[in-house]
């Protein structure tokens, strides 16, 4: 990937954050599995987030000698404070449902024999609701915590095409592919 492939692809990637943050509805996502780079984002900006137990969530960006896209340097701390979110970036942690639901990164962990059956009724009860309620709440929700979304869109844009141009992205890569620990030498 190149740096301007990789630009177009993040700018991508943020906008769609930002356009589900910003819709005047609630949103819902419904996680069972991996929420793992841009997956992790793009849970977060929901409104609500149900996940099964046996979920998790990751940014495993570094492992590649990359930094988080799609919002997430934006969202996460915004969920679980700044030292949390370094923890899941930086270590590239994966984080089990129960301990997002605890660290107050998603809003439901519910057991995965009844995902669907407590995800639909999640859906239902916002879909028979006061939707104009609603996007007031998110309005203000979204101006209390979110409000720094496009500027460190941009900022994650400016690094990522920076970064795949590193000899650590490659090294990283290199790695990745044949499944061996990276050598990164900060270059």
């Amino acid at each position: 990937m190149t740096g301007a492939d990789t630009d177009g692809a993040v700018v991508v990637a943020n906008e769609v954050v930002q356009a589900i943050a910003a819709l005047p509805k609630p949103v819902v996502a419904g996680v069972h599995g991996a929420a793992v780079g841009l997956g992790c984002p793009l849970a977060l900006a929901c409104d609500l987030v149900v996940a099964a137990r046996s979920a998790f969530f990751q940014l495993a960006f570094t492992k590649v000698g990359l930094m988080p896209d799609g919002g997430a340097c934006a969202l996460v701390p915004a969920a679980i404070g700044r030292a949390r979110a370094a923890r899941m970036a930086m270590l590239a942690e994966k984080i089990a449902a129960p301990t997002a639901f605890e660290w107050g990164m998603i809003s439901h962990v519910v057991d995965d024999v009844n995902y669907e059956t407590e995800l639909a009724a999640v859906v239902q009860k916002l879909a028979s609701g006061p939707t104009m309620a609603y996007r007031w709440l998110k309005q203000a929700l979204s101006e209390a915590t979110l409000s720094a979304l496009p500027g460190v869109g941009q900022l994650e844009v400016e690094g990522q095409t920076a970064l795949t141009r590193t000899a650590d992205f490659l090294e990283g890569v290199r790695a990745f592919v044949k499944r061996r620990s990276p050598e990164f030498q900060g270059r």
